[in-house]
């Protein structure tokens, strides 16, 4: 089993019948395999919850919250992405709302907008009392580094870290060094890497599953549901 950067990048030199793949362009094809497969659900291991912001019964909605110092934020998550919490029993629950419709929404309270170009967060209406910001984010991994002795790409096990090897090898061979002994290799990498990829997403909705088990969501809607189709037998 492979953990490290640099035992990565010899997988994928033995991946490649051992030839050296020029080094930044390594990096590039392990960075854009990591990319994509972050990217293509909302892993369970990359959710996180910052609680380093706060707010006062002072905020407006021109009140300007800095999420950019958030180390790896990539979006928010979640019906209710962004609560209150009085640090006793007290919890505001608020929405995202689209930021070109600022002015429109400035007085819904429970809402509120982001300026993904600046990663400024505002929050609209009333902030009702103040206290720390709960913040649910899909966060993203750490760079990959191929030299590095010590263990990489951290929130997924590392008996999935081949997988990033054959994406890597996969783009290498079939649309940089091309050939009719790589056009005959290349199905059987990409057998193996979607099975590598059905087993990381069965994991993951394993994780998921156990996580709402048991648990009935709408416990904690007391009147009708946004949006939803109420049913009453």
């Amino acid at each position: 089993m492979i953990s490290t950067g640099a035992q990565l990048n010899t997988f994928i030199t033995s991946l490649n019948a051992d030839a050296v793949i020029d080094a930044t362009l390594l990096d590039v094809l392990v960075d854009n395999a990591r990319t994509i497969i972050e990217e293509e659900r909302p892993w369970i291991v990359l959710r996180k919850t910052d609680t380093s912001k706060s707010v006062t019964t002072a905020n407006t909605w021109q009140t300007a919250i800095d999420l950019s110092t958030i180390t790896g934020f990539s979006r928010f998550y979640g019906e209710f992405p962004i609560r209150i919490f009085d640090g006793d029993n007290r919890i505001e629950y608020y929405r995202q709302v689209p930021f070109d419709r600022r002015l429109e929404m400035k007085d819904i309270g429970n809402t509120f907008v982001y300026d993904a170009n600046a990663g400024m967060l505002y929050l609209n209406g009333i902030v009702a009392f103040s206290g720390t910001l709960y913040i649910q984010y899909i966060s993203t991994s750490d760079a990959i580094d191929l030299a590095s002795a010590s263990a990489v790409w951290t929130p997924f096990p590392s008996r999935f870290l081949p997988v990033l090897g054959y994406y890597a090898i996969g783009i290498n061979k079939g649309a940089i060094d091309y050939d009719d002994i790589n056009r005959q290799m290349l199905p059987v990498n990409a057998e193996v890497l979607q099975a590598l990829k059905a087993a990381m997403t069965k994991w993951d909705d394993e994780l998921q599953l156990n996580g709402i088990e048991g648990n009935d969501p709408t416990d904690f809607y007391h009147n009708s549901r946004r949006a939803a189709v109420e049913r009453y037998d």
